[in-house]
């Protein structure tokens, strides 16, 4: 079997939040299902079901992140709740191109790539750390 197109590292992007792992695990399984029918050339109907359940299940984790981190001592948040409207903005330029094109491009593939795993180990390691002050 070939290999994913992301893989989980479990050092590297980690963020020491249980459910917010998970979640980000569950993000790249989406986004492995995704490329993987996109490279067998699945049907333009399949494509979308798999775009829809990733951009439906970003939200619910950023909805689920925020809350979270609003919990915390997160000097952060406001900052990084503003880093979360900016990437659903960006997804979903690309969501609607897809929906206009049925192609998914490569530079969209290279988007999910970088947004999560800069994301998680440049901006979701800041409210991990705040976990640990707030725990301390």
């Amino acid at each position: 079997m070939p290999q994913s197109f992301f893989q989980w590292d479990p050092v590297r992007l980690t963020t020491h939040v249980d459910a917010m792992d998970r979640e980000h695990q569950k993000l790249i399984e989406i986004m492995n299902r995704l490329y993987e029918k996109n490279q067998a050339k699945a049907s333009t109907a399949e494509l979308k079901a798999l775009v829809n359940e990733l951009a439906s299940w970003t939200v619910t984790h950023f909805e689920h992140e925020e809350k979270y981190f609003d919990t915390l001592e997160y000097a952060q948040a406001n900052v990084h709740k503003k880093i979360h409207k900016e990437l659903l903005a960006r997804l979903g330029t690309f969501k609607t191109e897809f929906e206009k094109s049925g192609v998914l491009t490569d530079a969209f593939f290279q988007f999910l790539k970088t947004w999560l795993s800069a994301h998680i180990m440049g901006i979701d390691v800041k409210y991990s750390e705040a976990k640990k002050k707030s725990a301390a």
